[in-house]
């Protein structure tokens, strides 16, 4: 009697745990379901370079400092009385920093600058260097020098502050740098353009016809419902492709592990595709870490053609199970994840061409007032 006894509440509480069970993965798959359809709901485009990508709602992007032909460019929210200050201590540190001869003439020019797109500010030209002397060519010595200086705009309008420049340019190529500041128009809403161009954080410069110039910029994001998941978009033209796509260099990543570390890796996907006319290679893989988190790892890449800023290096990367203290188990299900990599994947898109606005008055290069 008393082991009947005893079965029936092993039976009891066998029962009880899984119908327990049951009910937590019930809650589980509900809470997955309602966070799959808020990230899946509203979304929010974003304008990163000369491309567009829809990311949901609730991201938080960060972009990181853009870089076109060797200048360093990027915008902050900042208000006059603040950019006047820091405006007029930039000025006295590099007036009060001596030339490479130890004298007084560190800067070479000064220009105040108001733009057609309400942004106003200086132009500073400074801090010139020069590298000379002889180097072996074989049986000969031949002599060198190479010559750069500074070059730095702080500008201000609609609440942006944007700070561009070089620690090392030619000091015959000033128009350039000239050309770049004249272009660069506020955008504190970070909307697309109605006019073309490329897109930074809180600006961006209109009208960049060439095609063949560098250009670099990231984008950063998190999902403050899933904070193991992050985004991460990079765009790079200019630059010479990789001779191994992703897929090549993944297999050989893969190959490095001991024997026993690659039976944690499955690759879900590896196989070519095309998103937004662009063709690119996509690795998806599922891991078991050390600790038996399950996390996954999001990849899509356009090698790019060096000469072609439409066709550019793009790196599309999505990843879970990310934490300050480790590999985490992934927050949202396999299937959903994938839907999720799918929709903002399929979003990015060469921002389409926008014919240029006409402009009642040209004002030249910049407009100087001594």
């Amino acid at each position: 009697m008393r082991r009947l006894f005893r079965a029936g509440i092993v039976l009891t509480l066998g029962g009880i745990l899984i119908a327990g069970l049951a009910k937590s993965l019930d809650i589980a798959r509900e809470r997955g379901k309602v966070n799959s359809a808020r990230l899946s709901g509203k979304m929010q485009t974003a304008c990163i370079g000369r491309f567009l990508i829809d990311m949901p709602d609730e991201a938080q992007l960060d972009f990181g400092c853009a870089r076109i032909d060797g200048f360093d460019i990027g915008a902050f929210k900042e208000s006059t009385d603040e950019f006047l200050a820091r405006l007029g201590k930039r000025e006295a540190e590099i007036n009060a920093k001596p030339d490479r001869q130890g004298g007084n003439k560190n800067v070479e020019l000064v220009k105040e600058v108001k733009t057609r797109s309400g942004l106003v500010g200086k132009i500073f030209i400074h801090s010139r260097v020069v590298e000379e002397g002889t180097a072996g060519n074989g049986l000969e010595k031949e002599r060198y020098r190479y010559e750069g200086i500074a070059v730095e705009a702080l500008l201000h309008g609609d609440g942006v502050s944007i700070d561009a420049g070089s620690d090392f340019y030619f000091p015959d190529r000033l128009e350039d740098f000239y050309s770049v500041v004249t272009r660069l128009v506020p955008n504190p809403r970070n909307q697309a353009p109605d006019e073309s161009g490329f897109c930074i954080d809180r600006a961006y410069i209109r009208d960049l016809l060439k095609t063949d110039r560098h250009e670099q910029i990231s984008m950063f994001a998190k999902l403050p419902s899933h904070p193991d998941i992050d985004f991460l978009l990079m765009l790079a033209a200019g630059i010479k492709p990789d001779r191994d796509g992703l897929l090549k260099r993944g297999a050989a990543s893969e190959r490095k592990f001991p024997i026993l570390e690659r039976f944690r890796i499955t690759r879900l996907r590896a196989e070519q595709r095309q998103i937004g006319g662009l063709s690119g290679e996509e690795l998806v893989r599922r891991v078991i870490e050390s600790n038996n988190a399950r996390v996954y790892s999001f990849k899509w890449e356009v090698n790019g053609i060096e000469d072609d800023v439409l066709i550019p290096h793009l790196l599309f990367s999505m990843t879970t199970g990310k934490s300050n203290d480790g590999p985490v188990p992934t927050s949202m299900s396999e299937r959903t994840a994938l839907g999720l990599w799918d929709k903002i994947l399929s979003s990015i898109r060469v921002r389409p061409p926008v014919p240029r606005k006409p402009d009642p008055i040209d004002p030249g290069p910049v407009r100087v007032q001594k």
